[in-house]
């Protein structure tokens, strides 16, 4: 089973807040995202592919937000330009996995339990309706 890391989770929060910076309305990814449910999102990723997933946000966690803010523009640049090559290739790789790990966590229905506020979820007044089996 994948495990997601402490310093890795620090370095999520990191480029979540670079990701959803949050404004008047909507909290910053780290005020409210449900982090401490990623690893059951993970759980059955592949460990090669969770520990590649480790190492890059541990690296987030150190890396300077100015940086971090580069890294971003550049997987959008990647993104918008659909060039070839690894480097570009590499940047939106990492945009689609980390947004869809961060949109998870951020819009899901868990949220950080120490949130006090309206949640994403509540000021996009959506409803998640679960089917039983």
């Amino acid at each position: 089973m994948a495990i997601i890391s402490n310093q890795a989770l620090k370095g999520l929060k990191r480029i979540g807040d670079v990701f959803l910076p949050g404004n008047a309305e909507f909290p910053k990814y780290s005020e409210v995202a449900g982090t401490y449910k990623v690893n059951d999102l993970v759980q059955y990723v592949p460990e090669d592919d969770a520990a590649s997933l480790n190492l890059v946000l541990i690296i987030f966690s150190i890396l300077p937000t100015f940086i971090l803010k580069w890294l971003v523009g550049q997987m959008g640049k990647a993104q918008q330009s659909g060039k070839e090559g690894l480097i570009p290739t590499t940047f939106r790789q990492l945009d689609l996995g980390l947004r869809g790990l961060l949109y998870s966590t951020y819009y899901g229905e868990f949220t950080n339990p120490e949130f006090k506020g309206r949640t994403p979820v509540q000021l996009i007044d959506y409803s998640i309706t679960r089917i039983e089996d």
